[in-house]
């Protein structure tokens, strides 16, 4: 494995990914190209969490699959989160792809996950990125590949929708409306998605990604949807893992189940190899 630690370039505005890369195996008689995840970490469009960036690329990296994590636009003075967030997942894309060569990337298998505030930008982008018309209206069509799934773990889908709970957070987050609600922004060009979320979950009500799933069906876009009965927000692998020390709220039996559940979708649409 290498980890390479890049800063990428949207309209003069630096951001930082970080990309794990799978190694390949001596002793193959032919070279494999991975597919890659890119990261968006949770954390209120305040922070990243750490806890949804390096435990979960490397469960992933497990199964087969590059990793990149992106530290996308959060909240800072009077910088609005997007549309920056969307240009800078585009442009991770687009660098991914430079990469195919280097590093044995299978180009045509880029999945995106998101979790809480980095569901939204994932989910958004699962909108805006899949309609021309949009792509040219928010910079994106300057920017190479695309995406062809999505993973959402506890979700923001709606900025109206209980996170974040102010007009004025809201409007921190982005002035365009049009924005604030990824679920309307579904389209039958959307790609496939996995989502999952607590029922009990105490910051971003369940209703964000159950508008968000019954938009997919809608569309009859190919979705995966696991509501689990209990759980805290932010529950990341909801295992030792992630737990947050001497905290057993983040130990959670039956979320915990969402990397196997979220693998086997993956090879069910033929975007990963191996069995789950």
């Amino acid at each position: 494995m290498k980890v390479e630690q890049r800063t990428l370039n949207t309209v003069g505005q630096p951001f930082q990914v970080t990309a794990y890369w799978l190694d390949q195996i001596s002793d193959f008689e032919t070279a494999v190209d991975y597919p890659v995840m890119i990261i968006c970490p949770g954390g209120g469009f305040t922070y990243h969490s750490g806890r949804e960036e390096a435990p979960i690329a490397t469960r992933m990296m497990a199964a087969g699959m590059h990793t990149v994590i992106l530290n996308y636009q959060l909240v800072a003075g009077d910088q609005l989160v997007y549309p920056g967030a969307l240009q800078q997942l585009a442009a991770t894309i687009d660098w991914v792809t430079t990469q195919a060569s280097a590093h044995h990337v299978d180009c045509q298998r880029i999945i995106l996950a998101g979790f809480s505030a980095g569901g939204h930008v994932v989910a958004t982008y699962n909108g805006v990125a899949t309609q021309p018309e949009l792509r040219a209206r928010y910079r994106l069509n300057r920017y190479q590949g695309q995406h062809a799934a999505v993973i959402l773990g506890y979700p923001v889908i709606d900025l109206t929708a209980g996170f974040p709970t102010t007009a004025a957070e809201r409007q921190r987050i982005t002035t365009d409306d049009h924005l604030w609600a990824a679920q309307r922004l579904v389209t039958a060009a959307s790609k496939p998605a996995f989502v999952w979320q607590t029922v009990t979950d105490e910051l971003v009500p369940p209703v964000n990604s159950l508008i968000y799933v019954q938009a997919l069906l809608q569309y009859h876009v190919a979705t995966a949807y696991h509501l689990f009965g209990s759980g805290i927000h932010g529950l990341a692998l909801a295992d030792h893992v992630t737990q947050k020390p001497g905290k057993a709220k983040y130990l959670n039996e039956q979320a915990a189940i969402w990397p196997q559940l979220a693998l086997r979708w993956l090879q069910e649409q033929s975007l990963l190899a191996g069995t789950f």
